[in-house]
């Protein structure tokens, strides 16, 4: 890990109220809506490592005019000042290692990107090979300064983020960063290869260009020997076939779904049909109820008709009470109206009984129905629409095996030619042209260590269907399932130049010589800027935060976002633009809106 750390950047002016930013060791994060002055902040730390001024956004028609910086280097602070549009930077050093005094962008001895160079390490910057002419220049920090200072704009570019779009040599940041990561300017390479070696490289291709040439007739030849018919008319097939496993599919999701309408049916019937069950038997209970009640009081009557016979009733039969002498001549009276009046109910609930068996046979039936019509629309599915699905599909496979033969045949022929073409150009090699290819002098090992780290973090990110990566040596960027970065859309490309980063910072804090130890990403999930499909999914934007949460042991991480995924931040220095004037900060410059 780096032994330096940005602590503040404020921006001062004479009659504006000094606006300053702290930051930690490890993750900080900004962020807020658009138009607050976040990326500025991004600005101002290019600007203090020597950009141009001409190219410096913030005007002093803000009030401001100054950029102030407070960096720790092994514990002792070193203050930079920078006024606006002005290529000096004033450096106040309490450390011995390095100096006070003014420092310049342009090339001198007091050169400012030589500064930040010594606090990463490196006290006497190289000459390193700039060209594959061999030519050699000094080792700048602007070379390689946009590989851990990644604006807004770069962040979604296509190319590789070790390349700058524009104004760097390729062979001169490669070689930079061979030195960050090795030590080694390859100051005492020998451009020049012994002519005998030189003839044995080129023998030997030249061998295996024909042994393949040799390979891929034999393959060609196996395919011939296959009976397939001829493309156009394969193509054909293939599309009728096509037609009629859309139209058998259509047929299919029509009975699945009138399979699905049935069974619901079928559901709300029998729904229907246990309530009318349940009625029934409560029809019965209540029959069987009325039944009982006009016995007793069938017996009351008939008791009351012998009651001469018996002794004189004194009490009630019902309540036990005393009855006077009219109460004893009313009973049988009353018990008599009570018979009529549960006979009339009997007689009505019979009506309704009839009406809920009649009503239960009905739903009895048209649940039969239904069953009998869904176990039909099932047979025709098991039966047919899928079997021929199948059959389609199967046909439709071996269809296709025939284009791809025809392709493998085409694809053989286009290799055959390449090859012949390579043939004739290591024939026709200049024995003397030897161009320095700086990409070969990162060897398996440092790509090896590269490809875990690469691998690890795009594993821990969430990348959406991950199976697989790899840093290629011929683009310099990441592969990832055999696709490489530059055929994804913005916000993937945003991500995986973001994982790139890490992967690079990591290698330098964990293999490397020379150890940056900042990284500086704008916009590295494009939270509101990226609308499209193309946009990184929520739980790759989260796992890839929760990634910086959980690892910030190489270095100081600075990061500026529109909108950042929930997670606990506990241990990420938070700096939080409201752009609302009642809440908060809201931005960067006091008393600048919009």
């Amino acid at each position: 890990m780096a032994n330096f750390y940005i602590k503040r950047i404020s921006l001062t002016g004479r009659q504006v109220e000094t606006a300053s930013v702290l930051f930690e060791k490890g993750l900080n994060i900004i962020y807020g809506p658009s138009n607050t002055g976040k990326s500025y902040i991004a600005e101002c730390i290019d600007y203090m490592f020597g950009s141009d001024a001409k190219t410096f956004r913030i005007g002093s028609e803000t009030g401001y005019d100054c950029v102030t910086m407070l960096v720790i280097y092994n514990g002792d602070e070193i203050h930079l000042e920078r006024y606006f549009e002005d290529n000096n930077i004033y450096v106040d050093s309490h450390n011995s290692d390095i100096k006070s005094g003014k420092y310049t962008r342009n090339k001198g001895k007091a050169n400012i990107g030589d500064m930040w160079l010594r606090l990463m390490g490196i006290d006497d910057p190289p000459k390193i090979l700039a060209n594959e002419n061999f030519h050699r220049w000094a080792l700048t920090l602007r070379t390689i300064l946009h590989t851990f200072l990644i604006d807004e704009d770069d962040i979604i570019q296509t190319g590789s983020i070790f390349y700058k779009r524009a104004g760097y040599s390729k062979t001169a940041i490669l070689s930079s960063l061979l030195y960050f990561m090795t030590n080694d300017s390859l100051e005492h390479y020998d451009a020049r290869e012994a002519k005998s070696i030189k003839d044995a490289k080129r023998n030997a291709i030249i061998e295996y260009i024909n042994s393949s040439l040799s390979n891929l007739a034999n393959r060609k030849n196996d395919l011939r020997e296959q009976t397939v018919p001829k493309i156009e008319e394969t193509q054909g097939k293939i599309n009728s076939i096509m037609d009629e496993i859309y139209s058998t599919e259509g047929n299919l999701s029509a009975a699945v779904e009138r399979s699905e309408k049935l069974s619901h049916e079928i559901y709300e019937i029998n729904s229907k049909l246990a309530e009318s069950t349940m009625l029934h038997n409560r029809y019965q209970a209540l029959r069987s109820q009325y039944i009982s009640d006009i016995r007793r009081l069938t017996f009351i009557v008939d008791g009351e008709i012998h009651r001469e016979s018996h002794a004189e009733t004194t009490r009630c039969p019902f309540c036990d009470g005393t009855l006077g002498k009219e109460e004893v001549e009313s009973c049988a009276e009353a018990a008599g109206s009570e018979l009529r009046r549960i006979q009339a109910h009997l007689n009505d609930l019979r009506d309704a009984e009839e009406n809920i068996i009649m009503e239960i046979n009905e739903l009895n039936e048209t649940s039969n129905s239904l069953k009998i019509e869904r176990t039909n629309v099932e047979k025709v599915i098991d039966s047919k629409l899928k079997p021929k699905i199948h059959t389609l599909r199967q046909t439709l496979s071996d269809y296709r095996n025939s284009i791809e033969v025809h392709q493998e045949t085409s694809v053989i022929g286009r290799f055959e030619n390449d090859m012949i073409t390579d043939l004739k150009n290591y024939e026709g090699e200049d024995e003397n042209e030897v161009k320095y290819k700086p990409r070969d002098h990162f060897n398996d090992q440092m790509i090896g260590h590269f490809n875990e780290i690469l691998d690890k973090i795009l594993d821990n990110c969430s990348f959406e269907n991950y199976s697989s990566s790899y840093f290629s040596k011929d683009t310099f960027d990441v592969v990832v399932n055999g696709k490489a970065k530059a055929k994804f859309g913005k916000g993937y490309r945003a991500f995986l130049n973001s994982v790139l980063a890490l992967t690079l910072m990591e290698y330098l804090a964990t293999y490397g010589v020379y150890k940056p130890g900042l990284l500086v990403i704008d916009s590295p999930i494009l939270s509101l800027k990226e609308k499209t499909s193309e946009k990184a999914s929520d739980s790759m934007k989260k796992s890839l935060f929760r990634y910086m949460l959980n690892n910030q042991q190489n270095g100081q991480t600075i990061i500026i976002e529109n909108e950042i995924p929930k997670l606990d931040y506990t241990h990420a220095n938070l700096i939080h633009f409201t752009k609302d004037p009642n809440i908060g900060r809201y931005g960067l410059l006091h008393g600048i809106t919009e």
